[in-house]
């Protein structure tokens, strides 16, 4: 099983400063996901907020898409992210 860890860094996105996570699979960088409010998620009244994904690498990068993922917690980003890996897209 990979190990997946998170490292806060802020992200300028949208003009702003967001609160950012870095995603390393093994060390990698495979996925940035920012903050996001209400307001910016796109249909904003149905969520409370959540964590964007900004950017995917490998695995993670596939799947983005006009609208990208936006989950509840960083724990829902870790299944997401884990749930690429066991997908492996990119296996040859």
């Amino acid at each position: 099983m990979s190990d997946i860890t998170l490292q806060a860094m802020p992200v300028l996105a949208d003009g702003g400063r967001h609160e950012g996570q870095l995603v390393l699979v093994d060390g990698q960088l495979v996925a940035v996901f920012t903050w996001v409010t209400p307001e910016e998620t796109a249909g904003g009244h149905e969520q409370a907020g959540g964590w964007f994904l900004e950017a995917g690498f490998g695995p993670c990068s596939g799947l983005i898409s006009t609208t990208p993922p936006v989950l509840s917690t960083l724990d829902d980003a870790v299944t997401w992210v884990r749930t690429q890996l066991d997908t492996d897209l990119f296996r040859t």
